[in-house]
């Protein structure tokens, strides 16, 4: 039977340099196909879904008695009038107060056009609307406060 030894002493130099040859023939491959590889290509447009058609309603809701009553809450928290302009503190769809000039567009479509002591004046593609402002108590030198207008 034969057994099976240790290699030489004089052998492993030459293991250590066929095993640097491998790993170096190895290394120089990895980058020859990192570097010659064709670059990818445009990706194809992506397949986008039609959006639902829009069905207008508005036919039919008038049909069964719905009016053209203002489908933003608007709430009035305060008024600055004068005799040519003003302004109203309102929050708009429970949002935050905030000041708007007559004139604006204070949600699409719908413009604040006129601003007095009695509430506020707004106009939208189906006409003019008018929002009452809280009752107070009357203030000094045309200056107004409301209540809370939550």
């Amino acid at each position: 039977m034969r057994v099976l030894s240790a290699p030489s002493p004089d052998l492993w130099p030459a293991l250590v340099r066929i095993a640097a040859a491998i790993a170096i023939a190895i290394g120089i491959g990895l980058a020859a196909a990192l570097l010659l590889a064709p670059h990818p290509g445009a990706l194809p447009p992506a397949i986008m879904a039609a959006p639902p058609p829009s069905i207008d309603t508005s036919p039919a809701a008038r049909l069964f008695g719905k009016n053209e009553a203002l489908t933003t809450q608007v709430v009035v928290a305060g008024i600055i009038s004068g005799e040519e302009s003003g302004a109203a503190v309102l929050k708009i769809d429970g949002g935050p107060a905030a000041a708007w000039r007559v004139g604006q567009e204070i949600a699409p479509g719908l413009v604040l056009i006129g601003v007095d002591a009695n509430g506020i004046e707004l106009e939208r593609d189906s006409g003019k609307l008018r929002v009452s402002a809280p009752q107070s108590d009357a203030a000094v030198a045309g200056i107004r406060t409301l209540p809370d207008a939550r």
